[in-house]
């Protein structure tokens, strides 16, 4: 399924994301875009993505290729959902899951897999919009899981 035709027209902000899912939970790893003093957990992979033309499949493809020595898996991202940034107003945010077998499939320095409990249990430690993508991310994480284990 392809999204270009979901993309903004305008010069507004719109970031992909991709979430690593396995056995049910998601994987995080620290990351410092905003604070360099403050680091939070977040999804590994993200991008911002300012071409008026783009499909996002295709970018979501892309982005995955460019952490390539981070994985080990021929899994291709999957589109989950598209919302809006709860930290950047005009933000659009289109969301991923990256389907994985096994957990050795990915591998970030501190990255660590995670539920959608502890996410919405410790809010201080994770960012704000995977704090609001939590709970979908879990559902589709167990989805998966449930796909994988048939």
């Amino acid at each position: 399924m392809k999204h270009s035709n979901l993309l903004p027209e305008n010069n507004k902000m719109t970031i992909i994301r991709i979430a690593p899912v396995c056995n049910g939970k998601i994987y995080v790893n620290p990351r410092s875009d905003t604070d360099k003093n403050n680091p939070r957990m977040d999804l590994p992979m993200e991008e911002c993505v300012r071409h008026v033309s783009v499909n996002s499949d295709k970018e979501a493809r892309k982005i995955k290729e460019k952490y390539h020595q981070h994985l080990q898996t021929d899994a291709s991202p999957r589109f989950c959902v598209k919302h809006h940034s709860s930290k950047e107003k005009g933000t659009t945010i289109y969301l991923y899951v990256l389907p994985l077998k096994s957990e050795d499939e990915i591998r970030f320095r501190e990255g660590k897999f995670v539920t959608s409990e502890d996410i919405s249990k410790n809010p201080g430690v994770y960012s704000p919009d995977l704090q609001t993508e939590s709970e979908l991310l879990g559902m589709a994480a167990e989805l998966w899981d449930d796909f994988y284990n048939l």
